[in-house]
Parts: structure tokens; C-alpha cells; sequence
């Protein structure tokens, strides 16, 4: 309680505290395996593990011991003789208790006795309870006996008065400590008198703060600094921890003193941490090169598509510049870059997704593709994710989160995003608004050094071979119109949008003419390469033949650079691939004399 000094603790203690008077049971669940700040006495701030903050709090209420029971034993705490005589005492059990696992019909009888105790206060916690059993399996009969005379207990528990400053008696409770709450029976943990669920949360920012100017002093050279330096540190390095544990911050910590990181460099420690690695891509003076490059070289490969280009490289400035959401204030937490890729069907969105990839990781295995409509099924989130405990596949991870995982710096490719099942639009809220998302095991993946980029075809408007197409400013705003009603009245994911911002949505034009009959000709070119590579053929086209092919080939641009493709390869490639079929093997060159449509429309190639 406040009087004695808890206004300093972390809630769930202060919780669990003003509870004691009430409640002889508790259900602890969530961020359990971290560690805690409470006050030092004599001042200053300690972390603590959970029961070492347990017993920390109970202590000043009067409380002798604590008892935890595991797997593998019970443990007592604190550790000294007094306490270990006053259990064995209470409970009958006399020994080592450390190296005595302790089953369902041996844990009724202490918890009774803990409980029904009169002359002490004591504590006992019931430790990995989510880990008795597999996931989703039932509890075997003794545990479900355990259970029931555990809920027993509860309604028999009397307070104990035994010297307390107290006006009123203090319950010796027994605390469940579980992944979730659902680990327990629903009628032990759903709607029991005498049991209070209390979860315990991950670290605020002013915990934080007040851990991080405690551990930047200890990074290397951390003493040799003015209190000014070591204070900006320690409030970066509270921000950039968003969603890590004390226990996180304090293991990047010693990861700094391994890497002689300096409290200046603790951008690279908790990258470090978070994806193993030190370096930092994004900070190397040859990518700043290729960025200046970038617009020539991009253009180059995807064509007629300059202003989507020079859009797309507008925002990859902003994330090698460290600019990303500089407009919120304080420190990013969302990918180090978001890109929307808007527009018509085959005009180089995807491909443009590639070619950055390239640029920036020199590496196109950096890419990594999600064809959104793969996810449109209920539950398809979990092959993005992992399954949850007690479903197939559990444990082993989702397609996006064991990539990530494995290769923090990359770009992530959603194509056609509108197509995604609503629950995996809520998991994209997770990764753009946070930077991280948490897998079906439970554990977190970091997106803050991936780039992310959406692909869709929403607010393209029909239209008809030869019929003129909106261009420019007049597209812009109608695909981002189309976008902004399809996020707010059809899937009704206006955040999503938000975090998504207008500015990233980068519009890809229509192909015309020009950019078709140049893309045809490169298509042509591949053609004859490939001939040459596979056959051993020099193979070339007759001038009337090239512009037939042409002809055709962007006749139709409703489908974009992908419908230009598809008709060179259904007047070149298929029929010339049967005339190279029946050719001599002895052959080494061959001309494309003539394309004639025979009955029933079959294209055959007459070669001389």
C-alpha cells in the first residue's frame, strides 16, 4: 500500500498488495520473465525477477517466505536458514526441496497447508503451469484433481492476522503464474470468487528511461561522458527499445561492452540485438551513391514509369536519411521505409519492388513476395504468422516471420493487398504502426530495418482497347480516391491507410505506345537469346515479320507491359518454338520469313 511505500512499484505489485486483504488467489500472467525496477533502499532503482519482486513487496507487509514451485522443485525465498526452517515446519517437508519435484497430489497438501497456516505469513507460487502439458491436450486426472481442490482451498482461505500493523487480516495467497489466462480451466480463472486475474504488462517508457540511465553509464566510455550525453542516450535508447523487456535492455547492454559500443552507439547496440548484426546497411556511403544513381538506373528497367520512380526514390531517401515519420516527433517505430504501389495491371509494380531490392542490398534475394491472394481465406493469417498453441504446425513459425527473422534488412512485397483477409490487414497495422509483430509461438520478429511495399490494383479504371485513358494528375486522384473510400467504407481499415500515409502511395501510369513497342522490342530480344542459349541457333527476324509482331503486341494496352508479353509469345514464341521443333539438328541459322494464320487460326512460322 502507499503508506508503506509502494506508490514507486510496478502496478501489478501495488495490485497484488492492496489485494492481500481480499483475495487468496492470483492469476499472473503475461510479460513474466523480465525483470522489474523497484526502489533500492537508501535509493536508486534495482531489477528484480518476478519472485525476487514478490518477495520484495511482501516482505513489508509482514510476509516470512516465499515458496515457488516449479517442474524440477520448490525454491524458497529469501534464501536463508530461517525461512527454509519456518517451511519445513509449516509444510513437513525437510530436505533439499530444491531437488524434489513436487507432483499434483504432493502440491494439494502444501497448498493447504500454506494457506490454512495461522502463525505466519506465507506465499506460494505455482510456476510453468502452461508448460504441465502439450498445448491443447486436456489435464490429466490428477491435474484436473489438483485444480479442483485448489478451488476448494480458495473458498475455505481465512485471513491471518498474525503481527500485522494491519486492522484487518492478510490471506497467505497462492498465485498461478501462466502464459494466459485461458492455460487454466475456465472455471478456476473465468468467474471464481477469490481470484483475481493480474497481467503483467511490458515496460512503459518511463520504466525505461529510468532502467536506460542506469545501464548507458556502464557502455563502454560511458563514464567519461557529461550527464547530458549519457541523458540524451538514455532517453534514445528508452525509445528505441519500444516492445523489448528490462531483461532485453540489459542483455543489449552487455552486448555493448562485447561490441566496446559506446552509450553514442546505442542505435547499433539494440540493432545488434534485435538482428544480430552490428553493422548497419542503411548507414554505408556507397548505398547514398547508388540512390544518386538510382533514377537512371531504375528507369532503365522499368519503363515508362519516371515520376513513379523518382516518387519511390523520394521515400527511399527518407529512409537511408533516417526521416521516416519525422513529422510524429520522437523516435520512428515503424519500418525504416513504407511504399503503396498503385496503378494498372502489368506496368512494372512488382518489378519495381525488384530492381530496389537490387539497388539497395545488391542482393535480389533480399525480396522477399507475398501474393496477397493466397491469404484471403479465414485463418490464412497463421501461415504469415505460426499457427497458436494447440493448433497443427504450432512452433514452427509463419512464412513472414521466420523471412524477417532470418534477414532482417530486406523489402517485403505484398502483392495486391486489398485481397487479404481482414485479420492479416490487422496484422499489417501491427507492422507499420510498432515495427514488430509477434508470431504464433509468441515471440517477436522486428520489422524496423525492413523496407515494406504494398502492390494494388484498386480505382484502375476500365477501359477498351483504343479508348483514351486518364494520364497524370487526373490518374493520381482517382486511384487515391478509389484507395481512401476502399480502406474506409469497404474494409473499414482507415488506420491501416493512415499509418500507410498518402505520401507513400506511390501512382504508376499506363503504359503507352512509345514504352510499348519499346518493351515489345526487348521481349523480341529475349527471344532470340534464348534461341541462341538453348538451341544453338543464330536466329533473326524478317523486317516484316519484327513489325507485325510489334503491331500486335501494342494493339492492347489494357494489360500493360504484361499483355505486351503475352502477345509476343502467342504470335512469335509458340509457333516458332513447333517450326524449331522440326528442324535438322545440324542446323545453325535460321530466318523468320513469314507468320501465316492457317485454318482455325494456329500461327505457323515459316523459316528459310
Amino acid at each position: 500500500m502507499s503508506a508503506r511505500g509502494l506508490q514507486e512499484h510496478p502496478l501489478w505489485l501495488q495490485e497484488i498488495d492492496a489485494g492481500l486483504t481480499v483475495t487468496p488467489a492470483y492469476v499472473l500472467h503475461g510479460n513474466l520473465r523480465d525483470r522489474y525496477l523497484v526502489p533500492r533502499e537508501g535509493g536508486g532503482w534495482q531489477p528484480l525477477d518476478l519472485h525476487q519482486a514478490l518477495w520484495d513487496t511482501l516482505r513489508r507487509s509482514g510476509y516470512s517466505a516465499v515458496i515457488r514451485h516449479t517442474p524440477v522443485g520448490l525454491r524458497v525465498l529469501p534464501n536463508e536458514q530461517a525461512a527454509h526452517q519456518l517451511v519445513t515446519r509449516v509444510t513437513g517437508l525437510s530436505g533439499d526441496l530444491a531437488d524434489r519435484p513436487v507432483g499434483p497430489d504432493q502440491l494439494t497438501a502444501l497448498l493447504r497447508s500454506v494457506t490454512s497456516c495461522r502463525d505466519a505469513r506465507l506465499a506460494l507460487t505455482i510456476d510453468y503451469v502452461s508448460q504441465w502439458r502439450p498445448a491443447g491436450t486436456p489435464p490429466s486426472e490428477a491435474e484436473h484433481a489438483f485444480m479442483q481442490a485448489a478451488l476448494t482451498v480458495i473458498h475455505d482461505a481465512r485471513p491471518v492476522v498474525a503481527g500485522s500493523e494491519r486492522t484487518s487480516g492478510l490471506y497467505n495467497p497462492f498465485l498461478w503464474l501462466v502464459d494466459r489466462p485461458a492455460d487454466l480451466p475456465p472455471w478456476l480463472a473465468g468467474g471464481s470468487e477469490g481470484i483475481r486475474q493480474i497481467p503483467v504488462p511490458q515496460p512503459e517508457l518511463s520504466m525505461r528511461l529510468r532502467l536506460a540511465r542506469g545501464l548507458v553509464a556502464s557502455m563502454p566510455g560511458g563514464t567519461n561522458l557529461p550527464a547530458s550525453t549519457l541523458d540524451t542516450a538514455a532517453t534514445r535508447f528508452a525509445e528505441r527499445s519500444d516492445g523489448m523487456s528490462l531483461h532485453a535492455m540489459i542483455a543489449t547492454t552487455q552486448l555493448a561492452l562485447d561490441q566496446n559500443l559506446g552509450p553514442e552507439r546505442i542505435d547499433d547496440a539494440v540493432r545488434a540485438y534485435r538482428t544480430g548484426m552490428t553493422d548497419n546497411p542503411w548507414a554505408q556511403p556507397e548505398l547514398r551513391d547508388r540512390i544518386r544513381t538510382g533514377e537512371a538506373v531504375l528507369s532503365s528497367k522499368v519503363k515508362g514509369q519516371r515520376r513513379a520512380v523518382r516518387h519511390a526514390l523520394d521515400i527511399l531517401i527518407r529512409s537511408n536519411t533516417g526521416m521516416t515519420g519525422a513529422e510524429r516527433g520522437g523516435d520512428s517505430a515503424g519500418p525504416r521505409g513504407i511504399l503503396f504501389f498503385a496503378g494498372p495491371t502489368g506496368v512494372g509494380k512488382t518489378e519495381l519492388a525488384k530492381r530496389i531490392t537490387e539497388l539497395i542490398f545488391g542482393d535480389e534475394n533480399a525480396y522477399i513476395r507475398f501474393d496477397m491472394s493466397e491469404f484471403s481465406a479465414e485463418h490464412s493469417e497463421a501461415r504469415l504468422i505460426g499457427s497458436p498453441p494447440g493448433y497443427e504446425g504450432h512452433g514452427e513459425g509463419g512464412e513472414l516471420t521466420n523471412a524477417v527473422r532470418q534477414r532482417p534488412f530486406c523489402v517485403v512485397l505484398f502483392d495486391e493487398v486489398e485481397k487479404a483477409d481482414k485479420r492479416i490487414l490487422d496484422k499489417f497495422l501491427q507492422i507499420l504502426s510498432d515495427g514488430r509483430l509477434t508470431d504464433g509461438s509468441g515471440d517477436t520478429v522486428h520489422f524496423g530495418e525492413a523496407i515494406i511495399v504494398f502492390t494494388s490494383n484498386l480505382g484502375v479504371p476500365a477501359v477498351q482497347p483504343g479508348q483514351p485513358v486518364p494520364v497524370g494528375d487526373e490518374l493520381v486522384t482517382v486511384i487515391k480516391q478509389a484507395i481512401e473510400h476502399e480502406f474506409t467504407h469497404e474494409i473499414r481499415r482507415p488506420e491501416l491507410l493512415g499509418r500507410i500515409g498518402e505520401d507513400n502511395i506511390v501512382v504508376f501510369d499506363y503504359i503507352d505506345p512509345v514504352t510499348a513497342e519499346v518493351l515489345a522490342e526487348g521481349f523480341i530480344a529475349n527471344v532470340l537469346e534464348r534461341a541462341a542459349t538453348q538451341n544453338g541457333l543464330e536466329l533473326t527476324l524478317a523486317d516484316e515479320v519484327r513489325r507485325d509482331v510489334i503491331r500486335l503486341a501494342v494493339a492492347d494496352l489494357s494489360k500493360g507491359g504484361r499483355g505486351v508479353g503475352r502477345t509476343v509469345e502467342s504470335v512469335l514464341v509458340n509457333p516458332l518454338g513447333r517450326a524449331l521443333f522440326d528442324l535438322s539438328p545440324e542446323t545453325t541459322s535460321v530466318t523468320v520469313k513469314e507468320l501465316v494464320r492457317e485454318e482455325g487460326g494456329w500461327l505457323t512460322a515459316k523459316l528459310v
